[in-house]
């Protein structure tokens, strides 16, 4: 039983020490916002998946243009008689000195005027076009996406660490309350209550810990990677500050490149390829057509029942062979009730489609307008918590002073190191708010 526990034990300690030898050989990715959007961009599954609609698009392409190609088919038929095969001549039944029939076509066509494989032509065009579109979309949508994840990373990190200082100032006020009761120049009032302070921030600390951890693993599913990778983020919100800037007069700004107005665009041009399809098919078709034939019955080697007494030989003067050209002009006659009310179907949807985009960009142009002011205010947000910032710190280095000298309290002294911390928190959420309505306004104007 000892040996046994040993074994297990041994057992136990070696699978530990390979878990740690696994997370230590975790890789780790010095990410920056460029390298994180370099990343997702090669390694995102919708971004895959929109590239591979390209090819496939591409090759339905092809297959419309194979429309064009001559083709040539070739078929071929054998039968065997069974039993002899016969034939009823002046009254009299004879019996034909057959074995077997051999049928064989080589046919070659080739389309002159067929509308409604050019038309065809001009749609798998026009939905090359469209899944182009898309895929640039989705480049663009997930470009907005990292960098909005990016930035929150950042958030998070940021909020963090102003939580920590937060920490370490209540963790200095209650040292500071903590010896001035222990030498009897306060009460022991002041010592509870910076207590009760510090702890109270230890559950927001392990918060916002965790909401640092969710925030990356959400960015490395944006950028296709595995959860076990480790991200170092290096920086802070603070570093973009200088690119803090009003934007441009709503008059500069255009709407033509929006990626979901194109593909409205695109569709509408796709739909009436589609209404001209349709009216193709009340129009006649022209091909050209070759055929070559062989064909025959074989006999047997016997008796010519045409001819008695002669011999025939086998498969003798039994077998045709032809070669014949021609046009072949077809011209549709009972289709065109159908055919009309498909049309109209389609024009209908046209105008359904005109509506939406104009629907779309109204909502594009608001959708603008509130990017440009979140990212206005955010911008005095921004210099209004720098200065409070500042303020804030003063406050906190008077206040210390003051209890240190034993004119303020310890109330005083709280309050201030919570304003530190709050001017902190907005400092950067102000930030992250303009970076992140640029990253919307951005993609809106599809740049």
């Amino acid at each position: 039983m000892n040996v046994f526990l040993g074994k297990k034990i041994s057992i136990a300690s070696m699978a530990v020490l390979c878990s740690f030898a696994v997370e230590a050989q975790q890789p780790t990715i010095e990410l920056t916002l460029e390298k994180a959007i370099e990343i997702a961009l090669s390694e995102n599954p919708s971004v895959k998946v929109a590239d591979m609609e390209i090819h496939k698009v591409n090759y339905a392409r092809k297959d419309a243009w194979y429309g064009l190609i001559p083709s040539l088919d070739a078929s071929g038929q054998y039968s065997k008689y069974l039993a002899p095969s016969t034939m009823s001549l002046a009254g009299m039944v004879v019996e034909l000195p057959t074995d077997f029939n051999v049928t064989t076509t080589l046919q070659l066509s080739l389309p002159l005027f067929v509308p409604a494989l050019w038309k065809s032509i001009q749609m798998t065009g026009i939905d090359m076009q469209l899944a182009v579109e898309k895929a640039y979309a989705s480049r663009i949508t997930l470009r907005n996406d990292v960098t909005k994840a990016y930035y929150g990373v950042l958030l998070a990190q940021d909020s963090y660490k102003a939580l920590q200082d937060g920490y370490s100032l209540a963790e200095e006020v209650y040292n500071h309350a903590r010896k001035r009761f222990e030498l009897g120049l306060s009460a022991e009032y002041d010592a509870i209550s910076a207590e009760v302070q510090m702890k109270n921030l230890q559950p927001n600390l392990l918060e916002v810990e965790n909401g640092v951890e969710r925030a990356k693993l959400y960015l490395k599913v944006l950028m296709g990677i595995e959860a076990s990778v480790a991200l170092n983020i290096k920086g802070n919100l603070s570093d973009y500050e200088k690119d803090i800037a009003p934007p441009p007069p709503l008059e500069k700004r255009g709407v033509g490149n929006n990626t979901d107005l194109k593909q409205l665009d695109i569709q509408k041009r796709l739909l009436h390829k589609s209404l001209q399809l349709q009216r193709t098919q009340r129009m006649p078709t022209l091909a050209a057509f070759g055929q070559y034939g062989y064909a025959g019955t074989g006999n047997k080697a016997g008796e010519s029942f045409m001819q008695p007494g002669v011999i025939t030989p086998a498969s003798e003067a039994w077998f045709s062979q032809g070669l014949l050209v021609g046009l072949q002009l077809n011209i549709p006659l009972t289709g065109i009730f159908t055919n009309t009310a498909k049309e109209k179907q389609t024009a209908v949807q046209i105008r359904q489609l005109g509506i939406q985009r104009d629907y779309l960009e109204k909502n594009i142009d608001l959708q603008i307008r509130t990017a440009v002011d979140n990212m206005n205010k955010a911008a005095k947000q921004v210099d209004a918590a720098k200065k409070n910032e500042q303020l804030a710190q003063k406050g906190y280095e008077i206040a210390a002073k003051r209890y240190d000298n034993g004119a303020g309290t310890v109330l005083e002294l709280q309050n201030a190191s919570l304003a530190l911390t709050q001017s902190l928190l907005t400092y950067n959420q102000s930030i992250e708010s303009y970076l992140s309505s640029r990253a919307d306004l951005e993609k809106l104007l599809g740049e």
